[in-house]
């Protein structure tokens, strides 16, 4: 027969495993209380981290100075640009002026600008783009700024039929070391528009020319940092005339191809 002090013995025992088990339950409720605060820290870096990309990687940046403003584009359609300039086989400086006039008037007034379609011929008027309200002259130009004091000389004469300039020409992305080359393809050509109103306030040509020599510098390294360039081991060149690139590139496929031609008719004989 089982005596009543061994059942009194074995409840502090009893007691015992109880507390254990509430000790262990609480630790337990610890650990995944841990668990879920690291997951929820995680989420809140990786967001962070997934906003930043996504502003870094957009495709365009923008600049409002005193006297004009910079925008610039760079993404795949900025490359399938050049390609269309490059292909097409019209020598015609209208047609990609067209191009170009298209393609800001799409991507940049969502598509609200009206292009004149008259023929383009030379000394002729006609508006490049109007919108609800201004005219706009596009000037497409190659080797960045070096045709800009041209342009902003005739500025009064443009204004009187103009309300707004766009000058405009391509930078390309490139390695210091001529050795590399870019694997980065949607990211390598960026089109820069600099836009001056009759708005603004007038002011010299030489005080004009200077102040945007100084902010494109700038410009060109915020462009840089948010499209993800490193300018210690990269830079931007000066795209020059692609036209007459093109040109001569097509006259040496054409020689090529005459030589391979050549080759074959003295391997007949």
């Amino acid at each position: 027969m089982i005596s009543n002090n061994y059942y009194f013995n074995l409840f502090p025992v009893k007691i015992n495993i109880i507390n254990i088990i509430k000790i262990g339950r609480k630790y337990i409720r610890f650990k995944i209380f841990i668990k879920i605060l690291f997951i929820h820290y995680f989420l809140i870096l990786y967001n962070m981290y997934r906003s930043k990309r996504a502003a870094n990687s957009r495709p365009f940046h923008s600049k409002k100075c005193k006297n004009f403003e910079f925008i610039t584009f760079w993404s795949k359609k900025v490359n399938e640009l050049v390609k269309k300039i490059n292909d097409t086989t019209s020598h015609a400086h209208a047609t990609h002026h067209d191009l170009l006039v298209k393609f800001v008037n799409n991507e940049y007034l969502g598509g609200m600008g009206e292009l004149d379609n008259k023929k383009r011929v030379k000394g002729s008027k006609h508006d490049d783009l109007t919108t609800s309200s201004n005219v706009i002259e596009f000037k497409f130009r190659s080797d960045r700024l070096e045709s800009l004091p041209v342009v902003l000389k005739n500025r009064e004469t443009i204004f009187k039929r103009n309300d707004c300039i766009y000058f405009s020409y391509f930078l390309e992305r490139g390695y210091k070391d001529k050795t590399k080359i870019i694997k980065d393809q949607i990211c390598l050509y960026y089109l820069i528009v600099v836009i001056f109103s009759r708005e603004n306030e007038p002011l010299n040509l030489k005080e004009l020319l200077n102040e945007v020599r100084k902010e494109e510098i700038e410009f060109t390294k915020e462009v840089a940092q948010k499209s993800g360039i490193d300018l210690v081991e990269e830079e931007f060149y000066a795209v020059g005339n692609m036209i007459k690139i093109r040109e001569l590139e097509r006259e040496l496929e054409e020689k090529d191809k005459e030589i391979e031609r050549l080759k074959a008719q003295l391997k007949t004989k």
